[in-house]
């Protein structure tokens, strides 16, 4: 192998490494991006499970009052 081909071959690997470094960068982005993403989920999840909770909450409550309510204006009416 003469001294070109072999320079030409040096070349050629050498962006091969290059570009399977930015291969490699760009797969820990990717990851990252997914974690993040998830994570952002998650807590989309938590929040609407506490709603939910603040609802079941609320209801509550008002059926408590309207009974209140109501034996208050049996007696009242008494």
């Amino acid at each position: 192998m003469d001294a070109d081909t072999r320079e030409m071959f040096g070349l050629i690997l050498g962006k091969l490494d290059a570009m399977d470094k930015r291969l490699d960068a760009m797969e820990t982005r990717q990851t990252e991006i997914f974690e993040v993403v998830k994570s952002i989920e998650h807590s989309n999840q938590v929040h609407k499970a506490e709603i939910d909770s603040l609802n079941i909450r609320t209801v509550h409550i008002e059926g408590t009052i309207n009974a209140v309510g109501d034996a208050f204006n049996k007696r009242k009416a008494v």
